[in-house]
């Protein structure tokens, strides 16, 4: 009885573990490209696959196979799927309250080569628009400030969902030039504010 109560949880754990994957796929795949839509119909015969074979490793290890298969190619075209889990989200403008609400001030640079700096800090906006130039001087990232991008923004983690709203000092063009650019690089925006603290 000990050895059927086994081997009935490890096979519910092989799909459990098996469902994860493929949701974290898809995930990454929806949130953070634009390539979505090319690889929907195979998550979507994988999922049913996987449903109706529930009981069945064999079926596990296949759908797993097949995986781990679309993953080491999304890696090979350059996509950072670690950061399937995590998601970004924009919300307006805040004032020096959201203090009080948990967030935190910060400023981001977008260069040309669409590579991002930021600097977080309880400073005000404009002293940490200074620190990250000194910061940029010192990296000898020596990009004309016309030739780039910055954001004076509020930023706060709830949920693994970064929550970025504009400060007094970015402008509504600017935030709206903002939106425009995570619209079209979310994926590569997380990559570098993953671990923004």
């Amino acid at each position: 009885m000990a050895n059927i109560r086994a081997a009935l949880n490890n096979i519910q754990e092989s799909f459990v573990s098996v469902w994860t994957l493929m949701s974290d796929t898809t995930i990454f795949l929806s949130n953070h490209t634009k390539i979505f839509n090319q690889y929907e119909p195979m998550l979507r015969r994988l999922r049913h696959t996987l449903e109706q074979n529930r009981s069945n490793p064999d079926v596990h290890r296949e759908v797993r196979s097949q995986l781990v298969e679309l993953r080491k190619a999304l890696r090979q075209q350059g996509y950072n799927l670690r950061l399937g889990s995590i998601d970004l989200k924009l919300e307006g403008f805040r004032n020096d309250d959201a203090l009080a609400e948990g967030f935190t001030r910060c400023v981001l640079a977008i260069m040309s080569d669409n590579s991002v700096f930021y600097i977080t800090g309880t400073a005000n906006h404009i002293e940490l628009d200074e620190q990250l130039d000194a910061q940029l001087s010192a990296r000898r990232v020596l990009e004309n400030r016309s030739q780039h991008f910055r954001h004076y923004l509020w930023f706060r983690w709830t949920n693994r969902v970064l929550i970025l709203s504009g400060a007094a000092s970015e402008t509504k063009d600017d935030f709206e030039r903002f939106r425009e650019y995570v619209a079209d690089n979310k994926g590569n925006l997380l990559k570098y504010l993953a671990k923004m603290a």
